[in-house]
């Protein structure tokens, strides 16, 4: 029902039909939710394990949150290195938005030191072609050669978005980077850890575990 009503979606926008007959059918609960988030050194791990051309895509889906699709289908016309953002249309967009990506030191740095292409050339391409199926199969590769062989590429994304919000900063800014329209879509990539919640009763493991408040960070004493 799902692939049903996008394809009348797309069909309705690109004016090949005036009305999608699935409207207002009412879809089935779908248990999707994932919670799994890479600690660093697992994440370490997993880019240890990374072929160099699947290296810099883990890399970027890690610092910036973004989608599989918006990684690989990136050209460099989309990269300002000057500004530090990558630059998406509402073309390049799971939801017709357009939005800034920030780019952090370690991304600038691994951009920098790619050769350049022209502006409608892709970043990451393979074998000067498109991916295709070939990511999913490096991706396992390198999850079963690390032993993390309960991550998708997509928990990426969901580490990016609970990292930030641990660090204290405002959701409503993480959206933006990460293209979330509704907190309740963003809600489902935001794991609060057991740590955490231990912490609202005062009660922390060994060394210090933060007390978060919006807008900062306050670090609780063992």
């Amino acid at each position: 029902m799902a692939c049903f009503k996008a394809i009348f979606n797309k069909a309705i926008k690109n004016g090949k039909a005036e009305r999608n007959p699935a409207q207002g059918v009412k879809m089935l609960k779908e248990n999707n939710e994932r919670n799994r988030v890479l600690s660093p050194e697992e994440y370490a791990r997993l880019l240890a394990a990374c072929p160099p051309n699947l290296k810099p895509v883990v890399q970027l889906a890690y610092h910036t949150g973004m989608r599989q699709s918006e990684i690989l289908n990136l050209t460099w016309g989309q990269v300002d290195l000057k500004e530090g953002f990558i630059r998406l249309t509402h073309r390049d967009t799971k939801t017709d938005e357009g939005r800034l990506v920030p780019l952090n030191k370690e991304i600038l740095k691994m951009l920098q030191q790619m050769p350049r292409g022209l502006p409608h050339a892709r970043i990451f391409p393979f074998r000067g072609q498109a991916w295709g199926s070939t990511l999913q199969r490096l991706f396992d590769q390198a999850r079963k050669q690390s032993g993390l062989e309960d991550i998708w590429f997509h928990d990426l994304r969901h580490t990016f978005i609970t990292d930030r919000r641990r660090e204290g900063h405002d959701y409503f800014r993480i959206m933006a980077a990460t293209g979330h329209k509704t907190l309740s879509v963003f809600k489902r990539y935001n794991t609060v850890s057991k740590e955490e919640l231990k912490a609202l009763v005062g009660e922390t493991q060994e060394g210090y575990s933060p007390i978060y408040s919006p807008g900062k960070i306050v670090r609780g004493e063992k």
